[in-house]
């Protein structure tokens, strides 16, 4: 089975905020958030599409709800009511499951989170804290293993 670039993103996300520190259920969704994030927006600059979130989330609630950019500041991402929140939408655990879990099977699911957590735990928190670092010392070096299992 081909496994594209983005549940080993995912995982590798979620990995990353549970060394960080975030309990799981939040890093699971920093990590499909993020993958989203990087999947959406990767040709985007980040200030262009911070504002377009936040004329977005001004229209859908009338003005009566403010994303917050302090909680995932590491990450990059705003939050709504303390979940990521990327495109329009407020990511959970159970997107990421989805995403990794029900879309590859558990089977497979196991093996792109093991192969993320052997990446993770060789990173330092430097690297972990820096979205640049991280992309270009965790991520590029590895995202094209475990294209097919």
């Amino acid at each position: 089975m081909k496994i594209n670039r983005f549940p080993k993103m995912a995982a590798l996300q979620k990995f990353r905020a549970l060394k960080l520190g975030y309990e799981e259920p939040l890093a699971e969704a920093i990590g499909i958030a993020e993958a989203t994030k990087y999947a959406i927006f990767k040709n985007i600059s980040h200030k262009k599409r911070v504002l377009q979130e936040k004329e977005e989330v001004f229209k859908r609630y009338e003005g009566k709800k403010e994303l917050d950019e302090k909680t995932f500041e590491i990450f990059k991402l705003q939050a709504l009511e303390g979940l990521p929140y990327v495109g329009g939408k407020v990511y959970t655990s159970d997107d990421y499951k989805k995403a990794v879990f029900l879309r590859f099977g558990e089977e497979i699911g196991k093996k792109i989170e093991e192969w993320a957590k052997n990446i993770i735990k060789n990173c330092d928190e430097r690297v972990l804290k820096s979205e640049n670092k991280f992309f270009n010392e965790c991520w590029k070096p590895h995202r094209d293993e475990l294209s097919e299992i």
